[in-house]
Parts: C-alpha cells; sequence; structure tokens
C-alpha cells in the first residue's frame, strides 16, 4: 500500500540549465548533488556503465529529510535525453497570479494563464522547464460553500 508521495524524477538533457531554472527561478534548494555509478547503478536500472549525476531538491521552506522531494537526473553513460511525455511535478503557490506574472517575466513558458476549477477551490495553470517537462502550479483560494435547505 502507498503511504505518501516519495518523488519525482526528470532526466534532463542540461543538468546545469535545469539547476537554473529550478534552483534560480523557482527558488528550490539543492539537498544533495552526487555522481552514481558502479555495481549498483549497473543492478537498479540493468545496464553495465551506468554513470549519473543525481541532484536533490526540496522547496525553500523545507527540512532536510522530508518527502516529497525533486531528483534530477542527468545521465553521462549510457547517454539518455528525457522523451516528451505528460508526466509533470506539481507545486503549491501562495499568490498564482503573481507567481504566474514572475515567471513569465522570467522566460517561463506557460501553456495558458492561472484557470479557476469548477468548483472555485483552486487556481492553476502548467508550465514547462527547459527540456519541455510539464509543471503544474496550484493555489487553493478557499473552499466552495453550497447553501444548505
Amino acid at each position: 500500500m502507498i503511504r505518501s508521495f516519495s518523488h519525482a524524477c526528470l532526466v534532463v538533457r542540461d543538468l546545469e540549465r535545469s539547476l537554473g531554472f529550478y534552483r534560480d527561478i523557482l527558488g528550490l534548494k539543492v539537498a544533495r548533488g552526487i555522481t552514481i555509478e558502479g555495481d549498483y547503478p549497473d543492478k537498479a536500472f540493468a545496464k553495465r556503465g551506468v554513470k549519473i549525476n543525481y541532484v536533490k531538491m526540496l522547496a525553500a521552506g523545507q527540512r532536510e529529510g522530508s518527502d516529497p522531494f525533486l531528483e534530477l537526473h542527468y545521465w553521462i553513460r549510457p547517454r539518455k535525453i528525457s522523451r516528451p511525455n505528460y508526466n509533470h511535478i506539481s507545486f503549491n503557490v501562495k499568490d498564482l497570479v503573481s507567481e504566474y506574472k514572475r515567471l513569465k517575466k522570467r522566460g517561463v513558458r506557460f501553456i495558458s494563464p492561472p484557470a479557476t476549477s469548477p468548483d472555485k477551490r483552486r487556481r492553476l495553470c502548467f508550465a514547462f522547464d527547459p527540456d519541455n517537462n510539464l509543471i503544474e502550479f496550484i493555489e487553493d483560494i478557499g473552499v466552495s460553500r453550497k447553501k444548505r435547505t
């Protein structure tokens, strides 16, 4: 049985560009960065000669050792690149309209401006990272209250 969300992992084509986006633009912090190679990743990925630069990232206010977190993988050997798909990661934000404007100014590409859910509980929008992975931004804006009879 699943207890909680652990992390999202993105395979990136350019680690420095992706760090510039997630760290410098979105404000995530690097918790750990290591290079993984040897017997363990060879067995885990059923490939020989695996070498991956791995970066673990947390939200700015998140304490070390807590979940969920974001992993960025840059494959050195064998060389892999991310494939376009519909997977995404999601971040809660305090003020989506302000965050949308701030990120647009920083050159972040969005699918559309923020939209409000039909139940009026959330505002959300989707953007792309430098590798065209989808990112969802969500603001909780309250619970709609229906009149009871």
